[in-house]
C-alpha cells in the first residue's frame, strides 16, 4: 500500500521523536511519526530527570504542567539527592530539592521535574495524539527507505503485519540507540563503546517503602562496604529503579541482582521484576548528523553516561535545533546552509557535555567507600561526615548542573552573526548569563506569572531593550520580503537593558541570540541571510 506524500517522516515516537514533532508543528508543519509500540506502552528504568532547559522546552510545547501532573512519584520521596549506607543505616549525605524544586528562579522560565519515564512518555504522547499537525502511527516499525533529490521513500510495516510505502521530503530518524536508520547509512558511532556494565531493573516492591529508616528519597546512592555502584529510584505505585555496576556476563541475572539489591538495602523484603536486565554504558557521537534527507536525533545520534542525568535531554536540545530549521527549510525562508547548521551546533555541545559526565561516572558511589563507614559509632559517623564533605565537594555541579543545561552555546557557529565578544567559560554547575551572539538568551520573570520567553514569537524576535524608540521597520521589510517569521518586541526595563547589553537583539526560535547591536546594521537583508543559513557570517565590522 503507497500513501501521499508528506512533509516530514519522523521514525521513533519517544521523547525525542515527539518532541521534534511537536517543534514542527509549532511552525505548522505536518508530521507522519511512526512509533513500534502500542499507544500506552512505555519504556521502563529509563529517564527520571527533565532538566531545567528542557523544561523551557516544554513550556514552549505547552506540555510542562501535564508532566507533572502526571509523575506518579508520590510527595512523600523528597526530591533529594541522599547518599546512604542503607536504608536501615546511615545517611552520609542529603542533597534536599537538588534535582527538583518548588520555587522560581529568576534565571530560568520553568523548574527542573524529577518524574520517571512512564510519566516523561505519556506526557509526549499525549501531546502527539491531541496534536491535529501530528499524525502518529503506533504498531508501525520501519523496514526500509531510500532517498532521492527531492525526498525520501519509506517503507514500514504496520500493526496488522502489512507494508506500507510513504513518501516525504525529510526523513527523522529518532529510532533510538541502536537506531535501524543509522546502520543502513552505514554511520559509525565513535567514542567509548564499552564505559561501563550495569544490571538495570524495574520492580514491584509494595511494602519497600514502609521499612524505610534513613528518610525517604527520590534519589537514592549507596556508599558502603560493598562497592556495588548501587542505586534506588521510586517510580510510583510500589515501583523502583534498582541498578549497580556487573560484570556483563552477570547483568541478566535477576537472582544476582536481588542480592545486591538486599545487601545494599540492608534487608529483605518482596520484590518482584517487571523488566530489567544488561546495559551497557556508551559515550558515543555519530561523526555528522545529517546525510542528505536523512536526519538523527536522540540516542540514533549520541549516546552519554547517564551520571548527569543529559540523555534524554540533549536529545530534547536536538528537537529543539533541529525542528525550527527544518520548518524554515520546508517554508521556504531557510537557506541552503540553514539545515548543515544543526550537526554544526549541536555536535560540540554534545561533546563537551559527554565528557563533563565521563567525570562524573568516575565519580561514583563506590567511589567514596571506606571501610566501616556503616558502622554505628562515633568513628564511624565522623568518618560518614567527612565522606559527605566529599561528595558535596565534588558532585554537586553534576546534580545542579546549571552551567551545562543553560549556559551552553552556538558562539561560532555560522547562522550566528559574531559582535567580537566571547562568552563565559563553560562549567558544568554554575551558569553566568550572557547575550554574547550564540548564547541562550538571559532570562528575566515580566511578573509573577509571565516569563521573558512568554512574549518571544514562534519564529524570530527582535527585542528592543532601549529607552529611546527605535525604528525596526527595515528589519520588518526585509524579513517579509524574505517570508522569514519576525516578532518586535519592545521592553524599556533596566533589568532587561542591562542583561542584553545592546538595544536591538535578534533571538532565534529556538531562544538563542543569532545578532545584537546598539543600532541597526548597514544591511539588514545580509544580517538576515546570515542567521537563516542562506548568506556568509558576517563579523562585527561588517554589520
Amino acid at each position: 500500500m503507497t500513501q501521499s506524500n508528506d512533509p516530514v517522516i519522523i521514525a521513533g515516537g519517544g521523547p525525542v521523536g515527539i518532541g521534534t514533532a511537536l517543534e514542527l508543528a509549532r511552525h505548522g508543519v505536518r508530521t507522519v511519526l511512526l512509533e513500534a509500540r502500542n499507544q500506552g506502552e512505555y519504556n521502563l528504568a529509563r529517564t527520571n530527570l527533565t532538566n531545567m532547559r528542557s523544561m523551557e522546552h516544554f513550556r514552549r510545547w505547552g506540555i510542562a504542567d501535564d508532566l507533572r501532573s502526571n509523575d506518579p512519584v508520590e510527595q512523600e520521596f523528597a526530591r533529594s539527592v541522599t547518599y546512604v549506607t542503607a536504608l536501615n543505616g546511615h545517611i552520609v549525605l542529603d542533597l534536599a530539592q537538588m534535582v527538583a524544586f518548588d520555587f522560581r528562579i529568576p534565571f530560568s522560565s520553568d523548574r527542573p521535574v524529577w518524574a520517571p519515564n512512564d510519566a516523561i512518555e505519556k506526557t509526549f504522547q499525549d501531546a502527539a495524539v491531541g496534536n491535529s499537525l501530528i499524525d502518529i502511527r503506533f504498531g508501525c516499525k520501519v523496514t526500509a527507505f531510500e532517498q532521492f533529490a527531492d525526498g525520501v521513500r519509506v517503507d514500514y510495516e504496520d500493526g496488522s503485519g502489512a507494508t506500507v510505502t510513504a513518501s516525504a521530503d525529510y526523513l527523522i530518524a529518532a529510532d533510538g540507540s541502536r537506531s535501524s536508520i543509522r546502520k543502513s547509512l552505514g554511520v559509525r558511532m565513535e567514542g567509548i563503546p564499552d564505559l561501563a556494565q550495569f544490571s538495570i531493573w524495574n520492580i514491584h516492591a509494595p511494602t519497600l517503602k514502609d521499612q524505610i529508616e534513613v528518610g525517604k528519597s527520590s534519589f537514592v546512592l549507596f556508599v558502603n562496604e560493598h562497592r556495588d555502584y548501587a542505586m534506588l529510584i521510586p517510580q510510583g505505585n510500589g515501583h523502583y529503579e534498582f541498578g549497580f555496576a556487573v560484570e556483563a556476563a552477570d547483568g541478566d541475572s535477576w537472582p544476582l541482582a536481588q542480592q545486591a539489591l538486599y545487601r545494599n538495602v540492608g534487608f529483605e523484603f518482596d520484590a518482584d521484576p517487571v523488566s530489567g536486565g544488561a546495559v551497557t554504558i556508551r559515550s558515543l557521537l555519530a561523526p555528522n548528523f545529517r546525510y542528505g534527507r536523512v536526519l538523527l536525533a536522540g540516542d540514533a545520534a549520541h549516546l552519554i553516561s547517564p551520571m548527569g542525568g543529559f540523555g534524554m535531554n540533549l536529545g530534547i536540545g536536538d528537537a529543539a535545533d533541529l525542528g525550527w530549521k527544518l520548518a524554515g527549510v520546508l517554508q521556504g525562508w531557510g537557506g541552503p546552509a540553514l539545515l548543515d547548521s544543526y550537526a554544526e551546533e549541536r555536535r560540540p555541545v554534545i561533546a563537551w557535555i559527554q565528557d563533563a559526565c565521563l567525570v562524573n561516572t568516575e565519580r561514583s558511589p563506590a567511589s567514596f567507600a571506606r571501610d566501616n563507614i556503616s558502622a554505628s559509632t562515633p568513628e564511624g559517623a565522623a568518618l560518614r561526615e567527612a565522606v559527605g564533605d566529599e561528595i558535596r565537594l565534588v558532585k554537586q555541579a553534576e546534580f545542579q548542573s546549571f552551567g551545562a543545561q543553560l549556559g551552553s552555546h552556538y558562539h561560532g557557529s555560522s547562522i550566528v552573526v559574531s559582535d567580537g565578544t566571547e562568552p563565559p567559560a563553560l562549567t558544568q554547575g554554575i551558569y553566568e548569563p550572557s547575550a554574547t551572539p550564540g548564547c541562550r538568551a538571559p532570562h528575566v520573570w515580566l511578573d509573577d506569572e509571565t516569563s521573558l520567553y512568554d512574549r518571544f514569537g514562534v519564529g524570530f524576535t527582535l527585542l528592543v531593550t532601549g529607552d529611546q524608540p527605535i525604528d525596526t521597520s527595515s528589519f520588518e521589510t526585509a524579513a517579509k520580503e524574505r517570508e522569514m517569521p519576525l516578532d518586535i518586541l519592545a521592553l524599556s526595563a533596566p533589568s532587561i537593558r542591562e542583561l542584553y547589553g545592546k538595544a536591538l537583539v535578534l533571538i532565534r526560535p529556538d531562544q538563542h541570540i543569532a545578532w545584537r547591536g546598539d543600532s541597526l546594521p548597514a544591511d539588514v537583508g545580509a544580517v538576515l541571510d546570515a542567521v537563516r543559513g542562506a548568506g556568509a557570517l558576517l563579523t562585527r565590522e561588517s554589520a
